[in-house]
């Protein structure tokens, strides 16, 4: 079974998280940043994994766009759907995903997850760093990468 982890990452997070399921993943897997293949052929895989960070409430408009313009290959492949964020409320968390993907793609994905994320100071610009500190009062690099939920992600992905 070939499969293709199609991701897109602003901070760097998405791309850890990417290589974290990778390296869980039996078999060999096919990394795709969606920031320099804006076109990736799925064609050739069997599975596919989308994985996305949410900013402000969305998931980046390349992902969106990817998931529209393949939507109908996405469906015949084995699926799988996560995304990054700091989001702790549950029902916001939910919300998030459920906006990241369209509904026939959630219900035809075996996996999904919400994996966590992280505030990525070093890596942000002034504006983005103003405003995360003010709304989430962190003021230094934080993670909180769930990593009992990429697990889970793997063997739900992985289960015949």
């Amino acid at each position: 079974m070939k499969t293709a982890l199609i991701y897109i990452s602003k901070h760097g997070t998405t791309e850890r998280v990417a290589g974290l399921i990778s390296e869980r993943m039996s078999g060999g897997i096919d990394l795709i940043n969606l920031r320099y293949e804006k076109n990736p052929d799925i064609s050739s895989y069997d599975s596919i994994i989308l994985g996305g960070s949410i900013h402000a409430g969305m998931v980046q408009k390349r992902l969106k766009r990817f998931c529209e313009n393949n939507s109908e290959l996405l469906l015949q492949r084995r699926l799988g759907l996560f995304i990054c964020c700091m989001e702790t409320d549950e029902n916001k968390l939910n919300t998030e995903f459920e906006n990241a993907y369209p509904p026939h793609l959630r219900q035809n994905a075996v996996a999904q997850g919400i994996m966590g994320g992280e505030f990525l100071f070093e890596k942000m610009n002034f504006l983005e760093k103003a405003i995360i500190k003010k709304i989430s009062g962190f003021s230094d690099t934080v993670s909180n990468i769930n990593f009992s939920a990429i697990d889970s992600f793997v063997s739900d992905f992985q289960k015949q």
